[in-house]
């Protein structure tokens, strides 16, 4: 009698493991995940991060998109995760077409991937039979979800709830903060400079996030990230523009030394910022956009801006890593050097600022 329990219980307990649990995706789709998800593929470029501050930690994750590898080499999640370096990299191509050889070599238990590209990036995965949970871009306050997600998949809720509280709690902060402002400076967002200018328009997270930051975005009149010529850029005369973190190396200098935009006010105020670039990049959407907020809301306006950013970046990344930033961290996130011809930077953001 006792042995036939030892093996019922046994049994239950093997089931137990092998149930499936259902996560519902940012489309709709209720996808089966194993109870115990062990390994964790993310296509999507933001989710690779998210994954390992929602995991405190890179344990679970297999495989990412070779984008991704930029964030550990040339942001902070290399120092924050050191092991995060031998993470594949090969999930996927141009378009974000996934790579099935290297998939199924990696046999992950879910796979993150855009929902909002077409299907043709999303049934390769499907005919793997590897459980897919789809999410779209467009909108920083997709990030919530995002995070629901992650934390459904990896069995870490609370952690989840926990980073998507506060996320919603600092974005609704600054965002009210903002709206308070009787002046909105025109600003404008570069997506590209060096091979002609294109810029952050309607239905694009930077350029919506100039709003919530207190600004008018110039370039709100045209659909997504569209090419402008110079003639443009000079009837919009912008007061602030903000660089990518997409072309390595872009600094403020580029701008200011560059003939043709001289009649720019921004240029002729040197109020042109490189975006800073954490654990990841913080001109694109992510678990440290209020953190991109409040550094946008600095500048547009910074005889409003709330002392102290410095600190509210060393007290979130403790909550989003675990981790202790340094000084000399702080100003490599921030670009402190890139930045130093910007006005009100140092004032604003550096060791002795305010």
């Amino acid at each position: 009698m006792a042995r036939t329990l030892v093996i019922l219980f046994s049994w239950l307990l093997c089931a137990a493991q092998l149930q499936a649990r259902l996560v519902e995706d940012q489309n709709g789709h209720a996808v089966e995940v194993p109870d115990q998800v062990q390994r964790v593929v993310s296509i999507t470029i933001p989710l690779a991060s998210m994954i390992m501050a929602v995991d405190e930690g890179p344990q679970r994750l297999a495989g990412m998109h070779k984008a991704s590898r930029t964030d550990i080499e040339t942001g902070l999640l290399g120092r924050i995760f050191p092991a995060a370096r031998d993470i594949p990299y090969n999930m996927a191509g141009e378009g974000f077409v996934p790579n099935v050889e290297a998939l199924a070599a990696q046999n992950p238990d879910v796979i993150f991937q855009w929902g909002d590209r077409g299907d043709d990036i999303v049934r390769p995965i499907r005919q793997l039979g590897l459980p897919v949970l789809t999410l779209n871009y467009g909108d920083s306050a997709y990030v919530t979800d995002w995070l629901r997600m992650v934390g459904g998949a990896l069995g870490r809720e609370q952690r989840a709830r926990e980073l998507s509280r506060w996320f919603d709690q600092r974005m609704a902060e600054i965002e009210q903060q903002a709206a308070a402002q009787a002046g909105k400076p025109r600003a404008l967002y570069l997506f590209r400079t060096r091979s002609g200018f294109q810029v952050a328009g309607a239905n694009t997270s930077m350029g919506n996030d100039l709003v919530k930051a207190g600004a008018t975005n110039v370039a709100a009149g045209l659909p997504g990230f569209a090419p402008v010529d110079i003639e443009q850029l000079l009837v919009w005369n912008p007061q602030l523009i903000f660089l990518n973190n997409f072309e390595p190396g872009l600094t403020p200098d580029e701008l200011f030394n560059d003939p043709r935009l001289q009649g720019i006010s921004a240029i002729q105020q040197q109020r042109v910022y490189a975006f800073p670039y954490g654990g990841f990049r913080w001109d694109p959407p992510s678990q440290e956009t209020p953190l991109a907020l409040d550094w946008l809301f600095s500048l547009i306006h910074p005889q409003q801006a709330q002392p102290g950013l410095r600190q509210r970046i060393r007290e979130a990344y403790q909550l989003l890593y675990r981790y202790d930033a340094q000084q000399q961290d702080l100003d490599d996130l921030l670009k402190i050097r890139a930045n130093a011809g910007s006005a009100h930077y140092q004032q604003l953001f550096g060791r002795d600022g305010l």
